[in-house]
């Protein structure tokens, strides 16, 4: 019997290979659930458990003030990083897709990669994935994102496990405290910082979308060309009011000039922010301001919320609904 439920245990970890690739979560409840089957199954299980426990406490113990100064240094950097960076997101999001736990914007993207990837392959261009994703566009923000997320992890796991055997002091159990107190607060935050980081950007780099605009306003490009600051574009012929920037998707630590360029119903003009494509930044004429319900042929897209960055300017968000 023991024999049986050891090669069922060894199967699972085959099987934890697989399910791994697909789903984080399910690769570690299978090998979580096969090394169980396996100790239980072997001889004088009881004293394994201790030894095991005892190197546990061991190891926990060592590396317990190294895992509680890592996660304090991961809780200065990361804000700091969020409001610099523009590229900050894109790096989280694609990080995530990496380690198979992709998160809404990310699931959107691979969709998209799957979309188009048999074509794509069929003439021998880069799908979506490849183009966004190689290491001279975004792999190294890529690599310290995984690093962070995963050495944050096997951090808390190791300050969880020195606090569950009972061997942290109280000043060990009120750091670790303030640092999960402070993930949460990150984490519940994440979309307010990643708003006011946006904005504080923008507002330094408004002259470059202001040189922008100045052309666009005196007249409305209809045939596809070129323009300052923007460099090539696509003009739409079933969407003439629509300008779609032809270049390279660029990480930068500034916003850039995102997938479309739309002329508003008042004369306004919405710019799309890349690369991160959480918010736009709009132009409005006076006595002018953002549409509360911007309507589409297949999606109507709701303002979220909106903030005046300077005379005419708003940066605002939008939650499309599909009609």
């Amino acid at each position: 019997m023991r024999l049986l439920l050891q090669v069922i245990a060894v199967f699972m970890f085959v099987g934890w290979l697989m399910s791994f690739r697909e789903s984080l979560l399910a690769g570690i409840f299978v090998c979580a659930t096969a090394f169980a089957l396996f100790a239980v199954s072997t001889n004088n299980f009881r004293i394994k458990v201790r030894k095991l426990l005892k190197v546990a406490r061991n190891v926990s113990a060592k590396a317990s003030m190294w895992s509680l100064c890592f996660l304090f240094l991961v809780l200065l950097i990361v804000p700091v990083w969020l409001w610099m960076d523009a590229s900050f997101q894109s790096a989280y999001t694609w990080a995530r897709i990496d380690l198979r736990i992709p998160d809404e914007t990310g699931q959107v993207f691979l969709n998209l990669n799957a979309m188009g990837a048999s074509f794509l392959e069929e003439v021998g261009k880069p799908t979506f994935y490849q183009r966004t994703h190689s290491l001279s566009v975004l792999g190294p923000r890529i690599g310290v994102m995984i690093f962070i997320m995963c050495g944050s992890a096997v951090s808390l796991l190791l300050a969880g496990t020195h606090i569950i055997l009972k061997g942290a002091s109280r000043m060990y159990l009120l750091g670790f405290t303030l640092v999960v107190c402070g993930f949460v607060a990150v984490i519940d935050q994440q979309d307010n910082l990643l708003w006011y980081a946006a904005r504080q950007r923008i507002s330094r780099d408004l002259p470059r979308f202001e040189s922008v605009l100045e052309p666009l306003l005196q007249k409305w490009p209809t045939k596809s060309g070129t323009l300052p600051g923007i460099g090539k574009y696509f003009a739409h012929e079933q969407r003439p009011g629509k300008l779609t920037p032809l270049g390279k998707t660029q990480y930068k630590t500034h916003e850039t000039f995102g997938a479309d360029i739309v002329q508003l119903p008042d004369g306004g003009v919405s710019f799309a922010l890349g690369p991160h494509y959480l918010f736009l930044l709009e132009y409005h004429p006076p006595e002018s301001g953002p549409l509360e319900k911007v309507p589409g042929k297949y999606w109507t897209s709701h303002l979220i919320r909106s903030e005046r960055i300077a005379e005419g300017w708003y940066l605002t968000q939008y939650e499309s609904v599909h009609n």
